[in-house]
């Protein structure tokens, strides 16, 4: 099987399953959305940011090394292992034993029991990190997307029921901590165990790669978290947890997807990283269809915020409505970045990864701190100025270590694009032409006018993308 084959059957397995998961997180998430209070998605988010943030730096990138190394003897493997425990386990101390430092600068004394109890999430990682990269390093997505759709059914169905029966915020913690449970157990049960070994002596090259990764998802882990620090100390906890659930669903689909391509993409690029111009060619067809599918399903939802949050969160959200339409709308090209910055990533330009994270929290930081002064709105636009910024600054470091032109990526992505915004626009217009019916009539007529729009001007625009994604969907039956 060729590694392009590889890499087809790892996306119709790990989106199979993905797509299952989707639906039902999606139908549990509105559920417990009504269910909870935004200040309990408030909590969770601060609560979220602590965790994600000291994760990056447990797990010093040395899970992606495992997958990107040409060559991997066993004894390197051992004490590789060995790092990968320890420094779970010493974080996670940290973690437990500073949680009420959290709740001071935070001013909320809930959040020392939440951390402390959340930081057995460093426990599950030390045990996790390696069948995992193993499993990643092999190709064996069929394996791991069956262990992801269990571990996500067990964490929606058991935030559900404990949500259900009164346990507030204590629902979103207890949820993950199960499926991230299961998660664990199935991947050391069925996957590679390594003995580890507990020194540092001949990984050097590891950890170069993964310290420099590391700082790098650091940063990034920041970026994408420093909304709601900000946001936790500038705001009331209502509003926070209206900014949090807004970008939790605006993002909730480039997740998903992301999660699917970045886990087949990292191991399949640096398959391929002898082979520049065949990775160029299909990193060039891995743009145009990801931008063909997030463009409708992104900017559609932006475009039907306002009847979706009537529907299905109610009146106590209201106030989600615009964060949740600006914030979509910046999803396709941070989708299409976080393509090309794993592609990068797999050839080994760590410290590249580093140079344009490190551009992207200066440039997103400054505007947070001056958004959050116009409160939640103002957060949320933030993303719609700084996405196309930070794209536009760290793209010619990517070109020239990719050898794709900004001209090519244009030309695979601007159909869906001009599409897409023919079909916002079409979406408003019909909106003012029928406001006197209710809600769920007028989101059907919207959705019907929306998807038809996109679908006649990319037929018009640029058939490729019907082939390529007719070839993908080919193969994927196979």
């Amino acid at each position: 099987m060729s590694i392009e084959q590889q890499a087809i059957a790892g996306l119709k397995w790990t989106g199979m399953t993905k797509l299952v998961s989707q639906a039902l997180s999606w139908v549990i998430t509105l559920i417990v959305v009504r269910l909870l209070a935004p200040e309990d998605y408030g909590l969770m988010a601060i609560t979220s940011v602590i965790i994600s943030i000291l994760a990056s730096v447990a797990e010093l990138g040395l899970g992606a090394s495992i997958v990107q190394v040409a060559s991997l003897e066993r004894h390197t493997l051992a004490k590789v292992a060995g790092v990968v425990i320890l420094l779970n386990l010493a974080i996670g101390v940290v973690v437990l034993l500073c949680a009420p430092v959290a709740a001071v600068v935070f001013d909320d004394g809930r959040l020392t029991a939440l951390v402390q109890v959340s930081s057995l999430n460093f426990l599950l990682s030390a045990f996790s990190t390696i069948p995992q990269s193993l499993a990643y390093r092999d190709m064996n997505f069929k394996w791991l997307a069956w262990i992801e759709l269990f571990s996500g059914l067990l964490t929606n169905v058991s935030t559900l029921g404990l949500a259900w029966y009164g346990a507030g915020v204590w629902a979103l913690v207890a949820g993950n901590l199960l499926g991230g449970g299961l998660r664990t157990v199935l991947l050391s049960l069925g996957g590679h165990w390594v003995r580890p070994i507990f020194g540092v002596a001949g990984i050097r090259e590891h950890l170069g790669f993964g310290g420099a990764l590391t700082v790098g998802r650091l940063a990034w882990q920041v970026i994408n978290q420093l909304d709601i620090l900000i946001a936790g100390r500038v705001l009331a906890q209502d509003a926070v947890g209206v900014y949090s659930v807004s970008l939790h669903l605006a993002t909730l689909p480039m997740q998903k997807i992301m999660s699917v391509v970045n886990q087949v993409a990292f191991p399949t690029v640096a398959r391929l990283q002898t082979e520049l111009p065949r990775l160029r060619g299909r990193l060039l067809e891995a743009s145009r269809i990801l931008t063909f599918v997030s463009v409708p399903l992104l900017w559609g939802l932006s475009s039907i915020a306002p009847e979706f949050v009537n529907i299905i969160l109610g009146d106590k959200w209201q106030a989600a409505v615009y964060p949740l339409q600006i914030i979509g709308l910046t999803i396709p090209l941070r989708m299409l970045s976080a393509v090309l910055w794993t592609a990068a990533t797999a050839l080994g330009q760590a410290k590249l990864y580093l140079l344009n994270t490190a551009l992207a929290a200066a440039i997103l930081s400054a505007a947070f701190l001056v958004g959050v002064q116009w409160g939640v709105d103002g957060l949320a636009s933030s993303w719609l100025v700084t996405v196309p910024c930070v794209f536009a600054v760290n793209f010619p470091r990517l070109s020239k270590a990719l050898g794709i032109t900004f001209g090519a990526v244009v030309a695979s992505v601007y159909a869906p694009l001009t599409a897409g915004a023919a079909m916002f626009g079409a979406v408003a217009m019909t909106r003012s032409l029928t406001s006197s019916l209710d809600d769920l009539q007028r989101s059907a007529v919207l959705i019907l006018v929306g998807a038809a729009t996109y679908l006649a001007l990319i037929a018009v625009l640029d058939r490729r993308v019907w082939v390529d994604f007719k070839r993908l969907m080919s193969a994927l039956k196979t």
